[in-house]
């Protein structure tokens, strides 16, 4: 259960930082790739803390993330794609909060997507 419930908010993580959008005027640009894991934790860690700000300014956003936490994996995966779909704005917000983490794995050829990597860090 314990696996489950971490393994399910990693691919919401993983979703919610799939989903794509343009950075609003208000967020701080991600740290510049240099390829190392360090590199890495920094944009992964400014991408967060954008998204953070993010969701606490919409609250409906924010509300659908914790709500989906709470179903089964395959259920999370269908409500937060539905409210994405039906908000396509909040959905291109959000894909311009993750670009530097894109731009970052497109640089250093990262076949892995950073945050199914830090679920497997997670299980550590």
């Amino acid at each position: 259960m314990f696996v489950a419930r971490r393994t399910a908010i990693g691919i919401l993580a993983a979703g919610a930082a799939s989903v794509a959008m343009s950075v609003p005027a208000s967020a701080d640009p991600a740290p510049a790739a240099d390829c190392s894991a360090a590199g890495l934790s920094a944009t992964i860690s400014s991408v967060t803390q954008n998204l953070s700000g993010y969701f606490a300014a919409h609250p409906d956003a924010n509300q659908a993330l914790i709500d989906a936490t709470k179903q089964s994996a395959f259920s999370a995966i269908g409500a937060f794609n539905t409210y994405f779909n039906d908000h396509p704005d909040e959905a291109n917000d959000i894909r311009a909060i993750k670009q530097p983490l894109v731009d970052f794995q497109d640089r250093c050829g990262m076949q892995v997507e950073p945050a199914a990597a830090l679920v497997v860090i997670g299980e550590l």
